[in-house]
Order: C-alpha cells, then sequence, then structure tokens
C-alpha cells in the first residue's frame, strides 16, 4: 500500500463522511499532488474499501447494492400483466421491500402494480374481476380508514414518468432511489411520510450504495428536489 493510499484511508476512519474537495485540500498541504490523491480515490473505491455515497462524497465504510429479489407469486403476476400488454411501461414490488429501510417496523403484506396511466383503470379491473383485492390509487384517508397493510391486497397507480426502475429476475422493479422519492411523495405511503420518512433516508443511506444524480433527477420530476436535497444534506453534513 502507498504512503498516499495509507493517508487516503486514515483520513477516511476518522470521518462518518467526506467530501473528495475536502480530502484533496488536506491532502495537498501534506505532500500529496491532486493527480494521485485522485487516482487512488477511484482505485480505493474500485476496490470496494471506500464507498461512494454521492458526487463527489465518500465513506469508508462499505455500503452493499439495494438488491430485492422477487418471489415467485410475484414474478408469475408481473409476467402476466406484461405478457397480456407488450411493451406496457411498468414496475412491480412487494411492501415488504421497504422493510431493511424502517425504524419501527410496519409490516406491508400488499403489492404494489406501477403501469403508465392508461392502464391503470383497465388493469384494476381486471384483477377486481379475478377476485382479488386490489385498490386504484388509494388516498391518504382510504388507507387511514379502510386498507390494513399487514394484510394481502394489490394497489395500482400511475408510473411516473421518468421512474428509475431495474430489472430483477426478468421484471422492472423500483430503485432505491425510487423508494425514497415515492415515500415521501405518494398518498399510499402517508403512514411513512415524517420522522419516519427521515429515518428511511439515514438508514438508505448507511446501508446502500445511492446513485444521487438518478435520485436528485426523479425528486426534480414529482417536485421534491428541494426536500430531497435537504433530508440528504442533514444526513451528509
Amino acid at each position: 500500500m502507498t504512503s498516499c493510499e495509507k493517508y487516503i484511508l486514515e483520513y477516511s476512519a476518522e470521518r462518518d463522511t467526506f467530501r473528495s474537495c475536502d480530502l484533496l485540500s488536506a491532502a495537498e498541504k501534506t505532500g500529496f499532488p491532486n493527480t494521485s490523491v485522485n487516482w487512488f480515490l477511484h482505485k480505493l473505491t474500485s476496490e470496494r474499501k471506500l464507498s461512494r455515497i454521492g458526487r463527489g462524497i465518500y465513506s469508508g465504510t462499505f455500503r452493499q447494492e439495494f438488491k430485492n429479489e422477487p418471489d415467485e407469486p410475484l414474478i408469475n403476476l408481473a409476467r402476466q400483466i406484461l405478457d397480456q400488454y407488450p411493451g406496457v411501461r411498468a414496475c412491480f414490488y412487494h411492501g415488504t421491500i421497504l422493510s431493511p429501510l424502517l425504524h419501527h417496523l410496519s409490516y406491508n403484506a400488499l403489492t404494489y402494480i406501477e403501469v403508465q396511466r392508461d392502464l391503470t383503470e383497465i388493469l384494476f379491473h381486471r384483477l377486481q374481476d379475478a377476485g382479488e383485492k386490489v385498490y386504484l390509487k388509494p388516498s391518504r384517508e382510504v388507507m387511514q380508514n379502510y386498507i390494513d397493510i399487514s394484510q394481502s391486497g394489490i394497489i395500482i397507480k400511475p408510473l411516473i414518468s421518468g421512474s428509475p426502475v431495474t430489472i430483477e429476475s426478468g421484471i422492472p422493479m423500483p430503485t432505491l432511489e425510487k423508494i425514497i422519492v415515492d415515500t415521501l411523495c405518494d398518498e399510499d405511503f402517508s403512514y411513512l411520510q415524517g420522522g419516519e420518512w427521515e429515518y428511511i433516508v439515514e438508514n438508505a443511506f448507511s446501508l446502500f450504495t445511492i446513485n444521487s444524480s438518478r435520485l436528485f433527477r426523479y425528486a426534480g420530476r414529482r417536485g421534491k428536489m428541494h426536500e430531497i436535497k435537504d433530508a440528504v444534506n442533514s444526513y451528509l453534513l
């Protein structure tokens, strides 16, 4: 290990998070050129000895990738819909995807289907006719008064244009960045908004790698850029 690498790791060990500009300024005073620091910062991140948790923001604690493999029932449901409506924009997940992010465990047994707006009502009636307990974009009041999240059911709502999704086992699922923003915005997640949502942000950044550019871009699409940036900055600073 070079002296520059050792310096960077020692610098990171003294801080929960650090900004690359602050590291460069400190390292320069000890005689390490910026080109060397930048190179070894990239090298240590590639080796997973450091985590990049935002644009120019790093941590010495390794963050894992946020993964949530869909179970067989979700895969089957998703494939039925995707096969029936080829090319549809959609996203599927269980409410249990939230569990690693929560402080007070609120078991969510619901299944969420997000599809392009013109298919929401069509899909709602199709699943309802098939005997499913299904709700179409439920309001805050409906969630509080009529839906028990600990019981199975399906929530259908429009997929926001530009939503960041990832493919798991062949089906589109939400990225962590999407979850952070949606739990702030959507009325069906009203039970998480407030102090619990702040904990979601803190836990997300503590445990997982986050693409800040993707997070802020999606927050902007949903008109929540200011709130998301404030929450992120309050954690990182």
